[in-house]
């Protein structure tokens, strides 16, 4: 009876184990120290040539700098640890539930960075493939991360149609949803999948990694 009782133990220790296995791109994310040190090493770069940026321009009226936000300043490992607990993929319905919990935390180095830009005066712009109608959300979370100005620009997504090209168009010609902003020259850019990039040029394109989204 007593091995019995020992092994029926065993099993459920065992099976709750299991159930808290985090797949591999989700637990490097959120327990390795690799994760926290690239974020970190690609930011401390970012500083350092915007600095260089700021000391080659005359001026840095009219430019910019596009930054994606989720895996890029904003941290939503938390919501994969979530649904993966769950045993469920990445769907819309669950992703509008999180945005609008407001928990995200910060990618590391993303607040010394955006700190360091608003001290400088030039001018960011968020560029996401979050909908719209989420943005007071997303403010939120900027908020309770300390990380927001009433200065910044938000592009977020209207419709499926609605892709980064195009907004990052209205940002170079100043049109539409930017018509009362005017046209921005972008210096640097921020993200961490090819998307979110104009061109090829990574001396000022900045790219972090994500596992999590499958296309790593």
């Amino acid at each position: 009876m007593l091995k019995f009782v020992q092994s029926f133990l065993f099993i459920l220790v065992f099976n709750f184990l299991l159930s808290e296995k985090l797949p591999n791109d989700i637990r490097w994310v959120v327990k390795s120290e690799e994760y926290e040190m690239i974020c970190n090493q690609t930011y401390d770069l970012a500083k350092s040539r915007l600095k260089e940026i700021y000391l080659e321009l005359d001026d840095i009226s009219g430019k910019a700098i596009i930054m994606d936000l989720d895996e890029t300043v904003l941290n939503n490992s938390q919501y994969q640890v979530e649904i993966s607990r769950k045993g469920e993929t990445f769907n819309m319905k669950s992703w509008a539930k999180w945005v609008n919990r407001s928990e995200a935390s910060l990618v590391p180095g993303a607040k010394e960075f955006i700190d360091l830009a608003r001290d400088i005066g030039i001018q960011l712009i968020f560029i996401s493939n979050r909908m719209d109608k989420r943005l007071d959300a997303t403010k939120k979370n900027m908020k309770s991360l300390n990380i927001f100005s009433e200065d910044d620009i938000y592009l977020l997504r209207l419709d499926r149609k609605d892709k980064k090209t195009i907004r990052r168009d209205e940002v170079f010609k100043g049109q539409n949803r930017m018509s009362k902003y005017g046209s921005y020259d972008v210096v640097m850019y921020f993200g961490d999948a090819m998307g979110d990039f104009e061109k090829k040029d990574f001396y000022n394109n900045f790219i972090f990694p994500n596992p999590m989204y499958g296309k790593w």
